[in-house]
């Protein structure tokens, strides 16, 4: 698959930060500041991501992206340091919350990053 360069959009990537309230409740707060990515989005459909999403399929989107020094930053922090990720799919970069959660992210020919809506 090639990757044209009129059909990537640019995708910023906020990290997830953990909080609590004074009462002890838990919850989720994004980063301020950002990685941009530029890739191809597009739906998650097929028989592999029917099987693996079930009904979820409709909320979950697909970007392509190439090896970029910010593409990696992003494969190594989520995949080995855990680190969660939301995105900036149809939202400004900074908007209050990301409309997209990053579920994975894959290393093949290119980055293949799957995005769920929250």
């Amino acid at each position: 698959m090639r990757l044209l360069r009129k059909d990537m959009k640019p995708v910023i990537f906020r990290e997830r930060i953990p909080k609590k309230e004074p009462d002890g409740t838990p919850y989720e707060d994004w980063a301020t500041e950002g990685i941009e990515v530029r890739g191809n989005v597009q739906p998650a459909g097929g028989k592999e991501m029917a099987a693996q999403y079930g009904e979820r399929l409709r909320y979950i989107m697909v970007m392509y992206c190439e090896y970029t020094p910010d593409s990696r930053e992003l494969l190594e922090q989520f995949n080995s340091q855990n680190k969660g990720y939301g995105a900036c799919v149809f939202v400004p970069g900074d908007a209050e919350m990301p409309d997209y959660k990053v579920v994975a992210v894959r290393p093949w020919r290119h980055i293949v990053i799957e995005l769920e809506m929250i």
